[in-house]
C-alpha cells in the first residue's frame, strides 16, 4: 500500500506511535529534518543528524518542561488538588541542561558506575534463576507478567533498598510517571495517575527522611546523602524527582527490551540457535535487540538559537523530536536495518540509551540486567515461540516511550539444564 504523504500524517497520532516503521522510513527517505504542519513540531529522523543533535547541548535544549506543560494545559481543579496533597514538583536530570543536570548527574552517578553494577551481578543470576523455576514446567507464560516486568521492578527495588512486598506499587507508579505521556489518555487516567504520583511521594518521603537521619547500605542512602565537590546534598524535592527517574528508567525501559528481546528470539530461532551454540554472542545479542527495541523512542530538544540543520530553518524556541527508534533503522548506518542479527558488528554505536551529556545514567545497570537475564534464559530455556505463530508484537502508543503489550510465549527446558543451577539467595 503506498504511503501518505507526510503532510497528510500526525506523527503523534496513537497508531503512529503504536507503529511507527513504514513513517520513520518515510521520513528518512523524504524529510531527514522535517516540519510538520499538523503540529508544528520539527521531526528529526536519520542517524547523524540525530546524534549531532543530542550532543549539541548548547543548542538543543533539554529545559522542555515548560513546552510539556503546554501539551497539558487544560485547567483540571480537582486534578490541581490532588497534587496539592504531595510534594512540589522539580526538575533535575531529565529537563535540565548543564550545568545543572551535571550537578544532579554526578551526585547520583556512583550507585550507577560500571564497577558498582558489576558487584549485583550474582543478584541478578540469582533473580532471573527464580523466575525461571516458576515457569518452566508449566512450557508456557504471559511473558510479560512472569519475567519482563517483574524482573526490572525487583531490581530497582533491591537496589533502592525497599521492601519486596511493595512491589506490585513500584509497577503502578512508574506507569503514572508516564501515563502524562500516553498518547490515549484520559481525565479518570489522569486523576488516578495524579493520585499514585502523590502516594509515591509520600512513600518515598517517608524513605528519604529516614535515610538522612540514619543512613543505611543501599542506594537509596547514597541518592539521599551524596555530596559531590563540596555540594551539599539534594533536598527532599530533588530527591523525589530523582528516584521518580530512576524508577522509570530502571523499570520501563528495560521490560521492554526484555519483552521484545523474547518476541525476536521466539520468532527468529536460527538466531537462537547462534547464541545457545555460542554463548559469547550475547552481549552482541543484547545491543541488537535494544538497536531493535530503542525504548525510549524519541525525546523533545528546544532549539534555543535559530539554525539551520540540513537545509531546513529551525527558529529560535521550535519544538524539536529527535527519534533515537528512527535513527537505529537507518539503513545508511545499519545495513538491512530491520533484521536480526546477533552477529551485526557495529552495535557500539547503536543509541538505545541517547547520546552526550543525557546518555541513559542507568546504562550500565540495564545492560547488565539484559546480559544476565538472557544468559540464564538461554541457559535453560529453548524452542521459543509464538501460539500464533509469528504474530507482530503490539504497542501501546506513547509520545517517548514505546511500551509492548503483554503476548503469551512457549518454550522447552533444555534437558542439560532443567533446574536452577545455584540456590536461590532471594527472600
Amino acid at each position: 500500500m503506498a504511503s501518505l504523504p507526510l503532510s497528510n500524517v500526525n506523527p503523534l497520532a496513537p497508531e503512529i506511535l503504536a507503529c511507527p516503521y513504514a513513517f520513520n522510513q518515510q521520513l528518512r527517505e523524504q524529510a531527514p529534518v522535517y516540519h510538520c504542519p499538523v503540529t508544528g513540531i520539527y521531526f528529526v529522523s536519520d542517524y547523524d543528524t540525530v546524534v549531532d543533535i543530542a550532543k549539541n547541548e548548547t543548542l538543543f535544549s533539554n529545559e522542555f518542561a515548560q513546552f510539556q506543560a503546554g501539551l497539558d494545559q487544560d485547567e483540571d481543579p480537582e486534578l490541581d488538588a490532588i497534587l496539592k496533597k504531595g510534594y512540589r514538583r522539580v526538575e533535575t536530570m531529565l529537563k535540565l541542561d548543564p550545568p545543572l543536570q551535571r550537578r544532579y548527574r554526578s551526585l547520583c552517578q556512583k550507585p550507577f558506575s560500571t564497577s558498582h553494577v558489576a558487584k549485583l551481578q550474582p543478584y541478578i543470576q540469582n533473580l532471573a534463576n527464580e523466575l525461571i523455576d516458576d515457569i518452566i514446567d508449566a512450557g508456557h507464560c504471559n511473558w510479560m507478567t512472569a519475567f519482563a516486568v517483574p524482573m526490572p521492578v525487583r531490581m530497582i527495588a533491591f537496589i533502592l533498598g525497599v521492601p519486596l512486598t511493595d512491589l506490585a506499587l513500584f509497577k503502578q507508579w512508574s506507569d503514572a510517571s508516564v501515563y502524562r505521556f500516553s498518547a490515549g489518555k484520559t481525565r479518570e487516567g489522569a486523576l488516578r495517575a495524579a493520585q499514585l504520583t502523590v502516594d509515591f511521594q509520600h512513600y518515598f518521603a517517608d524513605k528519604i527522611k529516614a535515610r538522612q537521619r540514619e543512613p543505611s547500605d543501599d542506594v537509596l542512602s547514597d541518592i539521599v546523602n551524596a555530596s559531590v565537590d563540596g555540594e551539599h546534598p539534594m533536598n527532599l524535592e530533588e530527591c523525589l524527582s530523582v528516584i521518580s527517574q530512576l524508577l522509570v528508567a530502571g523499570n520501563e525501559t528495560t521490560t521492554s527490551t526484555f519483552a521484545e528481546g523474547m518476541h525476536l528470539l521466539a520468532t527468529h530461532p536460527e538466531q537462537v540457535r547462534l547464541v545457545q551454540d555460542n554463548p559469547s554472542l550475547i552481549p552482541n545479542m543484547v545491543e541488537e535487540m535494544l538497536r531493535l527495541s530503542t525504548p525510549t523512542a524519541q525525546m523533545w530538544r528546544i532549539c534555543k538559537a535559530a539554525t539551520v540543520v540540513r537545509g531546513v530553518q529551525i527558529p529560535a524556541g521550535a519544538a524539536v523530536m529527535i527519534k533515537f527508534a528512527s535513527a537505529n533503522r537507518d539503513a545508511d548506518h545499519f545495513p538491512d536495518p530491520d533484521r536480526f542479527d546477533v552477529t551485526r558488528e557495529n552495535l557500539k554505536t547503536q543509541i538505545a540509551f541517547g547520546q552526550g551529556v543525557h546518555h541513559c545514567l542507568g546504562a550500565p545497570l540495564a545492560r547488565q540486567e539484559l546480559i544476565t537475564g538472557f544468559q540464564v534464559i538461554l541457559q535453560r530455556l529453548t524452542n521459543f515461540r509464538l501460539p500464533d505463530g509469528n504474530a507482530p508484537l503490539e504497542f501501546i502508543p506513547n509520545t517517548l516511550l514505546h511500551p509492548p503489550k503483554p503476548f503469551e510465549v512457549l518454550f522447552d527446558p533444555r534437558p542439560e539444564l532443567n533446574e536452577s543451577p545455584q540456590p536461590s539467595i532471594l527472600l
